[in-house]
């Protein structure tokens, strides 16, 4: 078993300590350190490679988001996570863009230990390490540069409304994500997974959306959208299919977490797609110009061309940003045949609904022994039937 290397830093040894022995039995899986603030750790990251740097943000002279700021810069590939007080809302926001994950302090073993292992687990998606470092080097994804402006606009007007902001919000994947991924950090404390644009904006407050825009947090374009990729047609493609999901799991009988996961699964993952686009425009010409005929066909163009999968590109990413692993590992599974023995039904659904969206006229198969029977194939296929059909009348 690979043992990875994990680094926290802070600049009072006693909390060093404590973190020390609190962690004393995970030594078989880790390989720890302990750094006196960023000048150390980044002395020790110049000595070796460390796969996550947890880091507190107040610190003297080079605090947390300066520290993963360097990070990202140097060693793209080392997962970088922030633990912070809940005072230090602001401070939350300036360290946006080079900080993967926030946890709150104090924060419970276990849910460190928690984040840390789901961190790690994903790694294992990504075995270039080209594309390793693109996207954990990653700070924002592309974005329509009228996101920003609009956003900044909303900022300034003391009239806004939440709807106004939900709209602008919606209309762009990446943005969606990024908001998403932020109201769902362990930061923040939620008793419940935040799964639509409404809510997560109703609790960040418009107090802090205003804050992230004016600091050009979130919602900066994060480089243009890359040629051949249409972001509006991608968060409506995404919200179709996180739709569907999202009913076809409550039909299920799902609990409400699962659903909440099915959706976030449908509507994000196509989240790595602009990233893989704007590291390399002529391979994702080239993909674009083979035409597939099913997401299987599809599988085989895009690790010739571009290395990996969209949907593992998407996974790896949002693994690094915390999302819950049912939705990491229901998108890393892209496409999921229902004969693998396998086979998830979370997946299985999301393989379902892309079809479902994306590719109307191919056949959708049911598995001889399975989560899939021929029957719950029918019952989908039905429910699909109504909800897109309503969806193309809404439009």
């Amino acid at each position: 078993m690979t043992v990875r290397r994990v680094m926290f830093v802070d600049d009072e040894p006693n909390l060093l300590a404590g973190l020390r022995r609190m962690l004393r039995f995970k030594r078989d899986d880790w390989e720890m350190e302990f750094a006196e603030g960023g000048e150390q750790a980044l002395a020790r990251l110049a000595e070796r490679p460390f796969d996550v740097v947890v880091s507190d943000m107040r610190m003297p002279g080079m605090d947390g988001g300066q520290l993963l700021a360097h990070v990202r810069r140097l060693y793209p590939r080392t997962a970088r996570v922030i633990l912070s007080g809940h005072a230090d809302r602001a401070a939350i926001i300036s360290a946006v863009g080079p900080t993967q994950q926030y946890l709150a302090k104090p924060c419970e073993v276990d849910v460190l230990v928690g984040v840390l292992d789901r961190v790690l687990a994903v790694r294992d998606l990504i075995v270039d390490d080209a594309l390793a470092d693109l996207l954990g080097g990653v700070e924002s994804l592309p974005k329509p540069p009228q996101v920003y402006e609009e956003m900044l606009a909303i900022s300034t007007d003391p009239d806004c409304a939440l709807g106004d902001v939900v709209a602008v919000i919606e209309r762009d994947l990446g943005t969606s994500a990024e908001v998403l991924r932020l109201v769902n950090t362990a930061f923040f404390g939620l008793p419940s997974e935040v799964t639509t644009i409404a809510r997560a904006v109703s609790l960040l407050g418009l107090e802090t959306i205003q804050a992230l825009a004016v600091a050009g947090a979130v919602f900066a374009a994060g480089g243009p959208p890359p040629p051949g990729v249409d972001t509006r047609q991608l968060s409506e493609r995404g919200m179709r299919v996180g739709q569907l999901s999202r009913r076809l799991a409550v039909e299920e009988g799902w609990s409400r977490q699962s659903v909440g996961d099915a959706f976030f699964a449908g509507m994000l993952h196509d989240v790595g797609l602009p990233v893989l686009a704007g590291a390399d425009p002529r391979a994702w010409a080239a993909v674009r110009a083979v035409s597939c005929p099913d997401l299987a066909d599809q599988v085989e163009v895009e690790v010739a061309r571009l290395g990996c999968t969209v949907t593992q590109a998407g996974a790896y990413l949002l693994g690094l940003w915390g999302f819950s692993e049912p939705v990491v590992e229901a998108i890393a599974m892209q496409p999921t045949d229902p004969d693998a023995p396998d086979a998830l039904p979370a997946a299985l659904l999301l393989t379902f609904a892309r079809r479902a969206v994306c590719h109307p006229d191919a056949p959708q198969r049911a598995a001889a022994t399975g989560y899939l029977t021929p029957e719950r194939l029918e019952r989908w296929q039905g429910i699909a039937l109504g909800v897109l059909t309503l969806a193309d009348d809404a439009a």
